[in-house]
């Protein structure tokens, strides 16, 4: 009997992630040479003791707190300002996209956020709203919402021109023609930007929760970092790229994967056969 298909796609994707994995074992190896070399753990952290913070992390039982409060806590702010720009940034990108003059508008603007550094804003919204989850939320949201702005108005400008006027010679509500017409063809620049934004936000939140808070990951690193203990620290970083990529593997993969299918003149047809 000939072998089954199954087996040759297992071994296909055990050789992907043997081959995916071997430029970290190799990274770890020379950060471990390394280390020992220099000889100073709590500066230059080994591997082994990277690995006891983690499993201290992932006890729960942390210096400063429970470790799972305080991932909830930047979690909770990284959802929140992900969501906001994702919402916000979409309605005005539709906008800005449609209309030349709102673009031309908000451009000079849209840089200007997106050229002031994380830690600029974060400043100045302690000052204006003081120490709180308002802080880290309403910085992340001023620097992700200008990108999902800009995208998804070059996302709005490509949708195809005699749609929108076989939409308005059937006098197509303004609702009924964002629903039904600009949100399909916006959905893959959508869900590129929510895919960008949430990766940006990961590096982002952090920094923003560095200057005052009490709560979350970027408390525990300044907190070690104060002590000057990098172990710490470095597994922290490890826990947000862990963080990152499950989200991006289990949630925004499988979105990209499914609206990657959906795409060519067949989607003008069916947008077309629902205006009419």
């Amino acid at each position: 009997m000939t072998a089954a298909p199954l087996p040759r796609y297992r071994a296909t994707r055990w050789r992907r992630f043997a081959v995916s994995i071997v430029p970290i074992l190799v990274a770890v190896g020379i950060w471990w040479v390394l280390t020992l070399l220099l000889d100073r753990p709590r500066v230059y952290p080994t591997p082994p003791v990277v690995a006891e913070a983690l499993a201290q992390i992932a006890s729960g039982e942390g210096e400063v707190g429970s470790t799972y409060v305080h991932i909830a806590a930047t979690l909770f702010r990284l959802a929140v300002a992900f969501l906001v720009s994702l919402v916000v940034g979409t309605a005005i990108g539709i906008l800005a996209g449609r209309v030349r003059i709102v673009f031309s508008l908000i451009e000079n603007v849209l840089w200007v956020f997106l050229a002031v550094p994380s830690i600029v804003w974060v400043f100045l919204f302690a000052v204006a709203f003081g120490i709180s989850n308002v802080v880290p939320i309403a910085a992340m949201t001023a620097l992700l919402t200008p990108m999902v702005i800009v995208n998804v108005a070059e996302g709005a400008k490509s949708v195809p021109s005699d749609l929108v006027e076989m939409a308005r010679s059937y006098k197509v509500g303004r609702l009924q023609r964002t629903v039904e017409l600009f949100l399909p063809y916006l959905v893959p620049y959508i869900t590129s930007s929510a895919r960008t934004a949430f990766a940006l936000g990961i590096k982002l939140v952090v920094v923003t929760e560095v200057v005052g808070l009490a709560t979350g990951i970027g408390y525990e690193v300044k907190y070690w970092y104060t002590r000057l203990f990098m172990g710490p620290i470095v597994a922290w970083g490890i826990v947000m790229i862990v963080i990152g990529l499950v989200v991006d593997r289990l949630v925004f993969g499988p979105i990209e994967r499914r609206v990657s299918r959906w795409k060519g003149p067949e989607r003008g047809v069916q947008i077309a056969g629902r205006i009419e």
